[in-house]
C-alpha cells in the first residue's frame, strides 16, 4: 500500500526537477511537455542540498539550496473573468502567467478548445468567460539571483532572425524558463459564445454566474469551505466544463 504523502512528494519532486527548464508558451504548458535539461544554472549537488519540512509536516529530501518550497493556504480562491472579447481573455491568461501582450498561450487555446490560429479563433468567437476556483497547496521556486544561462544555450542562440534557426531553437529550448510552480488543484468552467448567439452581455454574465453558483455551491456542501491539505485528494482534481453558446 502506498505511503501517505507519497503522491504529494512525487508531485513536489517533479516540480522541483522542472525548475530552470524551458517550455514553449504557445503550446501545452504542462510539466510533461517542458524541455529536456535546465537552461539556467542550479546548484543541485549533494553537498548543497538539504531536506525541507513543509508546514503540514511533509519532508521533501534533497532540495537544492537554489530552490525554496513553501506551503500555500489550501483554501479555494474564486476566479471569475468575462464575458469579454477573445483578445481580452487571451490577455487575462497572459497576465496570470506574468507575460505581456495578448498572443494566445497554449493553456488558453487548450481551455477553450481553440485551433491555435489567432485570426480564425477570434473570428469564430463572440465572447468568452470563466468561473471557478483554484486551490494552491505548495509553491516551489528558484531563489538564486541573478539567474545565469548555461553555456550550451548561449552558444545555441541564433545570430540572426532567420525563421528556421529560431524555430529550431524554440523546439530545443522553448520560449520561456520555468522559475516557479504553484501546486494544487482547480475547478473551472469555461464559456464560449459563438458569433451567431443573440444573448446580450448581461445575459451571458448571468449565465456564467448561475453555472458557477450551481456547481460550486454544490461542491462546498460536500467538501466544506475550510483548507484542504491532502494532496491525495486534490492533486489533478482538474474538472473543466466547456459550455458553448451558439
Amino acid at each position: 500500500m502506498e505511503e501517505e504523502g507519497a503522491p504529494a512528494l512525487r508531485v513536489i519532486r517533479s516540480s522541483i526537477d522542472a525548475l530552470g527548464r524551458g517550455f514553449d508558451a504557445t503550446h501545452d504548458t504542462r510539466l510533461l511537455y517542458c524541455k529536456g535539461s535546465r537552461l539556467v544554472g542550479v546548484d543541485d549537488g549533494e553537498l548543497s542540498s538539504r531536506d525541507l519540512v513543509m508546514p503540514d509536516g511533509l519532508t521533501v529530501p534533497g532540495v537544492p539550496k537554489d530552490v525554496d518550497c513553501s506551503g500555500e493556504s489550501g483554501v479555494g480562491v474564486p476566479e471569475t473573468a468575462g464575458p469579454c472579447a477573445f483578445h481580452e481573455m487571451a490577455g487575462y491568461f497572459n497576465k496570470k502567467a506574468q507575460l505581456a501582450g495578448d498572443i494566445p498561450l497554449g493553456s488558453f487555446n487548450s481551455a477553450y478548445s481553440f485551433t491555435g490560429s489567432k485570426r480564425f479563433d477570434a473570428m469564430a468567437t463572440k465572447s468568452l468567460g470563466m468561473e471557478g476556483k483554484t486551490i494552491p497547496l505548495y509553491k516551489v521556486q528558484l531563489v538564486r539571483q541573478p539567474l545565469s544561462v548555461v553555456e550550451e544555450v548561449k552558444h545555441a542562440v541564433p545570430h540572426s532572425w532567420e525563421p528556421s534557426s529560431l524555430a529550431r531553437f524554440i523546439q530545443n529550448y522553448g520560449t520561456h524558463v520555468i522559475t516557479s510552480i504553484t501546486i494544487g488543484g482547480k475547478d473551472l468552467i469555461y464559456i464560449k459564445q459563438h458569433p451567431s448567439s443573440s444573448l446580450s452581455v448581461v445575459e451571458i454574465k448571468n449565465y456564467i454566474h448561475d453555472l458557477g453558483h450551481q456547481r460550486f455551491t454544490e461542491n462546498e456542501i460536500h467538501t466544506g469551505s475550510g483548507p484542504i491539505r491532502s494532496m491525495n485528494k486534490v492533486w489533478f482534481s482538474l474538472v473543466r466544463f466547456i459550455h458553448i453558446i451558439s
